[in-house]
């Protein structure tokens, strides 16, 4: 493999004395053993209008024009909702469909009778991200972020999906030589010098390349690859709720989050299925950069476009990264219900924000040896904007603060407790909670 300034690379079979000569040659950057990537397994379409692309698509923004390669398991070839957005295709000859499959962690293949392509889809897989990304606008299943890209499907893994790591970087390259615009990874593994030079090679072409974070939650700092490495962006799952799901990956590498809990979407033959996963996070987004390029966004000002109109849903900055992907706020639209004013009367002027409302505020005192304590619990609510947080501070009688405790939030409501304490002698708790507009209400309670 020829990856240009990035360097070349080989894969063979090679003696343990091959293998050490290899590693001593100066002229050698690395030697690695040919791993395995899997298809993120998954752990069973709100999305679409989670995301506000269904508000794109009424606009028009619908991604024509625009190419997107499916690195994956491939794609069903004659599926109803994909076949009018199918372009070429391309499999690795360890990957091409199979009748045959073996079995392995994602299912062990969908046992279809008959491969009508070499990248056909012999998992199921594929075919669901493609769907999520580019379904067409057809009255048939499922609808797609953008339904008027061009899917290319590059089959890299294989019926248990499972593949190589040469096959993964050959995969990556052949599509940026074919000039693709975006790329899926809806995959993940260890990480690999070969799959890095390939993805370093596909970022020198100008491709948008997105990657699921990866299935090994609760965990922290545990993004796999490639989503980790610094030119793809990296995706976490999130459910109806916007809450993180419980499988996702979360580390400083994700920049993005995506519905990824059962999330509906095709797969072979003229089927579909509810399917969980990072995996099925990613292609929302690959969808979503696919629409702001046909719109004449310049692929690489796209992360940063999606990364400043996503929304803050409330979770920490490693698992929501800049937060939930909003397609209609990167496209500069109007979000789903917006009226030309914020309010319900007639006018065409939007109205002034009200404060957030304190609906619950008690609080329970105790002494504990040297410590005076309160335990303050709390219900908020914000009626026209969304919450941000949520203070107690127990206060001496010249309004010193002598303990405080924080709790950010999100969304219109919100309820919690504080547990607050000092060794000096306390007047009064103050409870105060903020929206995301500045907008702030505080009220009293006498310890």
């Amino acid at each position: 493999m020829d990856f240009g300034r990035v360097g070349r690379a080989v894969a063979g079979r090679f003696s343990d004395e091959a293998v050490a000569n290899l590693e001593n040659n100066p002229n050698v950057r690395y030697v690695e053993r040919n791993g395995l990537m899997w298809a993120l397994e998954q752990e069973t379409p709100y999305g679409i209008e989670k995301v506000e692309a269904d508000v794109a698509i009424d606009e028009g923004e619908t991604g024509d024009g625009v190419s997107v390669a499916i690195i994956d398991t491939g794609i069903d070839a004659q599926h109803e909702t994909l076949e009018e957005n199918l372009g070429d295709g391309y499999a690795t000859e360890d990957a091409a469909c199979t009748t045959d499959c073996g079995g392995g962690p994602f299912g062990g293949g969908n046992d279809i009778d008959e491969c009508l392509e070499e990248w056909d889809d012999d998992n199921d897989h594929g075919t669901h991200c493609a769907g999520t990304a580019g379904a067409a606008d057809n009255d048939a299943g499922v609808l797609g972020v953008a339904p008027d890209v061009t899917l290319h499907a590059v089959k890299v893994l294989q019926c248990d999906g499972g593949g190589t790591y040469d096959d993964i970087a050959a995969g990556i390259q052949w599509s940026a030589d074919q000039g693709h615009d975006v790329q899926n990874m809806s995959l993940g593994g260890d990480e690999s010098e070969v799959v890095a030079d390939a993805v370093a090679y596909a970022d020198q072409q100008g491709v948008v390349m997105v990657a699921a974070a990866g299935n090994d939650g609760p965990c922290t700092d545990c993004v796999g690859y490639p989503a980790a490495y610094d030119e793809v962006i990296a995706v976490s799952a999130t459910d109806e709720n916007d809450d993180l799901a419980d499988f996702s990956s979360t580390g400083p590498e994700v920049e993005l989050a995506a519905p990824g809990v059962d999330v509906l979407s095709s797969i072979p033959r003229d089927d579909y299925d509810e399917f969980s996963g990072t995996s099925m996070s990613s292609p929302h987004v690959a969808g979503a950069a696919a629409t702001l390029i046909a719109a004449g966004t310049n692929p690489d000002d796209v992360r940063a476009e999606l990364k400043d109109a996503a929304d803050d849903v409330g979770l920490d900055d490693n698992e929501q990264g800049a937060g939930r992907l909003n397609v209609a706020d990167a496209l500069d639209l109007e979000s789903n219900g917006d009226d030309d004013d914020d309010d319900d009367d007639d006018d065409d002027e939007s109205d002034p924000e009200s404060d957030p409302d304190i609906d619950e505020f008690t609080v329970s005192t105790r002494t504990s040896g040297r410590w005076n304590r309160a335990d303050v619990d709390w219900a908020v609510s914000d009626g026209d904007g969304a919450l941000e947080s949520v203070t107690s501070e127990l206060l001496a009688a010249d309004g010193v603060v002598l303990d405080s405790e924080s709790s950010s939030v999100g969304g219109s409501s919100a309820s919690g407790e504080h547990e607050l304490r000092s060794d000096d002698e306390p007047e009064e708790v103050r409870l105060t909670v903020v929206d995301e507009s500045g907008n702030e209400t505080s009220d009293t309670r006498a310890y």
